[in-house]
């Protein structure tokens, strides 16, 4: 096939053969041969002539995907439900944090962002300085107010909460065993009702989560 005339198709090509190569083997088994070898006929300078590496076509991969931010847009509906207290609220956005589609696909990827020092910066500093203030504080002051959540300080705790879910228990980060996941498990089980929200029954979409990251590492 000679090179697509119109480099916007050219990059939506690459894209979707990347992403689905991602999905299928693994962003870590997935090489830029792969990418070559199902472009039907594409060739190596066409992917350069857009991107400079297989981890510039993953940014650009997850930009793609996450830019309608359906996990988002759940939060945000989560946040002016006024038949919950705040506690109840904040359950309901780490659950969906957890089930979310968008997620979900980008857990499927296989990144272990241990060897992606740039992306692991970016997931720390957007769970301190955006996350935590803009999504989680405010539920947790609404909590303090309406006497579901029992501990003060929300500016800390939102970012003590965010970092614990977007790093310390992400297995894309720190991969975990089913024994890591349980213990790992009650201590934030032990966390949250400290502040008043029980969440014992998000086990089982914790440990999906942590399986389906397991699956993908066992099937390559």
């Amino acid at each position: 096939m000679a090179r697509n005339k119109f480099p916007e198709e050219t990059v939506t090509l690459i894209l979707d053969t990347a992403q689905k190569l991602f999905l299928e083997k693994g962003y870590e088994h997935t090489t830029i041969q792969d990418i070559i070898d199902n472009l039907g006929g594409l060739t190596k300078g066409a992917i350069y002539h857009h991107f400079t590496s297989k981890e510039d076509i993953l940014n650009a991969v997850t930009e793609r995907l996450f830019k309608e931010n359906s996990l988002a847009q759940k939060w945000k509906k989560i946040s002016k439900d006024s038949s919950l207290s705040g506690a109840q609220k904040l359950k309901a956005m780490f659950y969906e944090a957890i089930v979310d589609e968008q997620e979900q696909k980008f857990r499927s990827m296989g990144i272990h962002l241990q060897n992606m020092p740039h992306m692991l910066s970016d997931l720390v500093l957007r769970s301190v300085n955006d996350i935590a203030p803009n999504a989680i504080k405010p539920i947790l002051e609404e909590g303090i107010k309406d006497g579901s959540i029992k501990v003060p300080l929300a500016k800390e705790l939102a970012e003590v909460i965010s970092l614990l879910a977007n790093v310390w228990l992400n297995p894309l980060v720190f991969p975990m065993s089913d024994g890591d996941i349980e213990n790992k498990c009650q201590v934030i089980l032990s966390m949250m009702a400290m502040l008043g929200v029980d969440v014992t029954d998000m086990y089982p979409a914790i440990y999906n989560m942590n399986k389906q990251i397991n699956e993908m590492d066992n099937r390559n």
